[in-house]
């Protein structure tokens, strides 16, 4: 009797060898794709360039670019072969074909770098000794038909010693949050300047209110040239999601878009995330101005503040913005420096010297990034010796200062004035009781002070006014 052989098909699904990427990814790293890698994989698998992915996606070529070299990393460590655009194709059909016999649910398991392909039965489909989920409880957060999310576009995190040090530090934060989206409130305002960590507030937040939205999209604002690409990328996932089989509409007008996004926000329970707001605001402005390219996000957020709906819009933002709207219909929580809790990232950096670190964090405003940076250089200056650091008379700025000189560059020169009054005294002002020959008026003061405010620049006690430190230090050296 002759053998019989089965010959390979010439080329496989699309979808299907995405899904198996998928999961030979998951096994390696213990987490999937995200929905824009899956994108970037899908258009890749069809032939598709860069800048024709990027307009499927409604995202910047540059982004999808960045984003794409990153996933073929990936593929290339998982495989242990050279995974480029131009070959990815062949790769990982060659891959599957001799690896898996038409069985798209099996496992695929990576044990001490080697790779096997266990074949498990159905009613059994989780590996022997193995605790991975399967792949249908990895996906529930994406393809649940009742919750249905989108964190593609959420920032990697700090270290682990950074995000306990901030998780323990932020219950009460967490408690207003979670309040608040009780009530209803459409718009709500993360604020804190660059490191405080919205983000990995915002990321535990999503896990602990997961299951009152059906839908939760992360979207970066920087990746995005207008408002109306964001509002007509979110518009699509959500048409596409909500009624797979119907075809995107073709989307006409700024107002058509608003209209048809927030017709989405009273058919579902969304939370719609904006990390960076900042960016859409002009610089050498008081806080919160748009730039007149991105005027339409304000009139988007006031239709988002005062039409009825049951959704929630999350804002994450180094620069609070102007939305005006009554009931409390919008909240802003400005988020401080850790205190102790801190301690947690100089203990991971095994910093000597433990009776001084809270010295060095009141110094630094408690922030996790600049903590970061700061004992990087009491290492490399001083042998991790916090107290040697510390009898230095000026406050070390080192890798702050391109941070800080960002922030500055985007004050007003009004804001300017009144900060660097503000830098030259030795205590905090008492801004109703300024000297005779101050060059500006009280409503001028109180509005540069409101801007620098909205900024995170100025903090107030018991009616007095003082800015941070590190930015006073900065201002006196430059």
């Amino acid at each position: 009797m002759q053998n019989q052989t089965t010959s390979l098909p010439i080329a496989m699904d699309i979808d299907t060898l995405v899904q198996l990427t998928d999961n030979l990814v998951f096994t390696y790293t213990k987490q999937h794709l995200d929905s824009l890698q899956k994108e970037i994989l899908k258009g890749t698998l069809n032939g598709k360039k860069y800048p024709q992915i990027a307009n499927d996606c409604q995202r910047h070529p540059d982004h999808i670019k960045q984003v794409g070299t990153k996933l073929w990393k990936l593929l290339s460590d998982v495989l242990g072969k050279n995974i480029k655009k131009s070959n990815a194709r062949s790769i990982l059909e060659n891959f599957h074909f001799s690896n898996i016999s038409n069985t798209a649910n099996d496992w695929v398991n990576v044990n001490n770098n080697h790779i096997n392909i266990c074949r498990e039965n159905r009613e059994s489909p989780t590996p022997k000794n193995k605790s991975f989920p399967t792949p249908t409880d990895q996906n529930k957060n994406y393809t649940n038909p009742e919750n249905k999310y989108d964190l593609s576009e959420a920032p990697d995190l700090y270290c682990l010693c950074v995000r306990e040090a901030l998780q323990s530090n932020r219950d009460t934060q967490l408690t207003t949050l979670k309040q608040w989206i009780e009530n209803h409130t459409r718009i709500i305002t993360i604020l804190g300047l660059t490191g405080i960590g919205k983000s990995t507030l915002t990321v535990e937040l999503i896990q602990q209110i997961k299951d009152k939205f059906d839908y939760i999209i992360w979207r970066n604002i920087d990746n995005y040239p207008s408002c109306e690409s964001l509002q007509t990328n979110i518009i699509q996932f959500l048409s596409q999601t909500d009624s797979p089989s119907q075809k995107p509409e073709k989307i006409s007008n700024s107002q058509t878009i608003n209209n048809q996004l927030i017709d989405y926000l009273r058919k579902h329970r969304c939370l719609l995330i904006f990390d960076n707001l900042q960016e859409i605001f002009a610089s050498r402005k008081l806080a919160g101005t748009y730039l007149e390219e991105h005027e339409n996000y304000g009139k988007f957020f006031q239709q988002i503040a005062t039409s009825s709906h049951q959704s929630c819009l999350l804002l994450l933002s180094q620069e609070q913005p102007k939305i005006t709207s009554g009931n409390n219909h919008c909240q802003t929580l400005k988020l401080d420096g850790l205190k102790k809790s801190a301690t947690a990232i100089l203990e991971g950096k095994n910093l000597t010297d433990e009776d001084k670190w809270l010295d060095l964090i009141n110094l630094y405003a408690g922030n996790p990034l600049w903590l970061n940076i700061i004992a990087d250089a009491v290492e490399d200056l001083c042998d991790r010796n916090v107290a040697q650091f510390l009898s230095c008379k000026n406050l070390y700025l080192g890798d702050l200062e391109p941070i800080l000189e960002r922030i500055f560059q985007c004050l007003s020169e009004l804001e300017k004035q009144v900060i660097f009054w503000i830098a030259s005294q030795e205590t905090a002002v008492d801004i109703s009781n300024i000297p005779p020959d101050f060059p500006l008026s009280h409503s001028d003061l109180w509005k540069a002070i409101q801007s620098l405010k909205r900024r995170c620049l100025v903090t107030k006690q018991d009616n007095l006014f003082a800015i941070l430190p590190v930015m006073k230090q900065y201002i006196i050296s430059h």
